[in-house]
């Protein structure tokens, strides 16, 4: 299972040492604190499920606050904790510079809604590296997830110019998408299950066709595989466009950074790992389902219909039993 840091998009020069300094200089919530407790009324009073006020107590989470906060896309990173010998245990450690405040030693919540919903990502965090199984062993989550992950990229590919509604293109592209996301989004291991839900999301009737398709993406899709890797093959097959090639005028040329600024601008400029890593992925569809309006809300609620709220649903009943 992957980790942001073998995403293609993990810049190490620019990313890292900014990061690690954070952790280790930003004010850490004192959760015994008595200014705290009206923060967990807070939690318990608004939140979408009690388990989210167990997470909240939790050793494993860490609220952090400090004047310049981080960026967007790493609001909540679960990673090694600098001020433990060795790094110790990895927790999850979530920004809340602006969420809460510390002043003349009380805390005090300003947006309870984003609270939530970071608490939703950090409880998926601890049961994914914990015990991945409860997620991708469970149909439901895979499911929603895969299909959520298909209708987002073909309505990015759409926008690009991408032939989706020539022949049969949706439909196979449509397989190539959800194998790429269970196998290397989520981790799941290649197999029966992986294929026979890649086949009935993508509604191909013949398994000569979805044969065909996961013979010709088998050599590029495996745990390890970045988004960038994946898409360079998916242009070869749909677009007939060798790496390095000029594609003629006609026909779309896609590429990773024009994928990405395409993404971003059309569901939130702190989603892009949500294509390599499934946390951050998990984190579009339930940061939807809070409703803090932390991404595109809008747009990604048209793209995915109900299976933002199907798959929230069911991660928080897995928590409930994990977390």
């Amino acid at each position: 299972m992957k980790i942001l840091s073998d995403s293609c998009f993990y810049d190490k020069s620019n990313y890292e040492k900014p990061l690690f300094d954070y952790l280790l200089a930003a004010h850490r919530v004192n959760k015994k604190d008595e200014s705290f407790n009206d923060i967990v009324y807070d939690v318990k009073r608004q939140s979408i499920a009690p388990v989210l006020v167990k997470v909240l107590l939790s050793n494993k989470i860490e609220l952090l606050i400090d004047p310049k906060g981080v960026s967007r896309a790493f609001k909540v990173i679960y990673s090694s904790d600098p001020k433990e010998r060795n790094g110790g245990k990895k927790k999850v450690f979530i920004d809340c510079t602006g969420v809460i405040e510390y002043n003349n030693g009380i805390y005090t919540i300003k947006k309870i809604s984003y609270l939530v919903s970071y608490l939703v990502t950090a409880m998926t965090y601890i049961i994914y590296y914990n015990l991945p199984k409860a997620i991708l062993s469970n149909s439901s989550l895979m499911k929603s997830s895969t299909e959520a992950f298909v209708d987002l990229m073909l309505y990015v590919l759409g926008y690009l110019k991408v032939p989706i509604t020539y022949s049969d293109n949706k439909e196979r592209m449509s397989f190539a998408l959800a194998e790429y996301y269970q196998i290397c989004v989520a981790g799941r291991d290649n197999g029966e299950n992986v294929y026979n839900l890649a086949k009935n999301i993508s509604g191909i009737k013949e398994k000569r066709i979805c044969d065909n398709i996961h013979i010709i993406f088998d050599s590029c899709i495996s745990k390890e595989t970045t988004f960038d890797k994946f898409l360079v093959k998916f242009a070869e097959v749909f677009l007939g466009q060798e790496s390095g090639q000029m594609t003629p005028k006609h026909r779309a040329r896609l590429t990773t950074e024009a994928f990405v600024q395409r993404w971003m601008y059309s569901y939130g400029p702190s989603t892009f790992f949500a294509l390599d890593c499934f946390v951050p992925f998990a984190q579009m569809l339930t940061d939807t389902y809070v409703g803090a309006y932390l991404n595109q809300q809008n747009t990604i609620e048209k793209v995915v219909g109900k299976n933002y709220t199907t798959f929230t649903n069911e991660l928080l009943r897995v928590g409930s039993e994990n977390a």
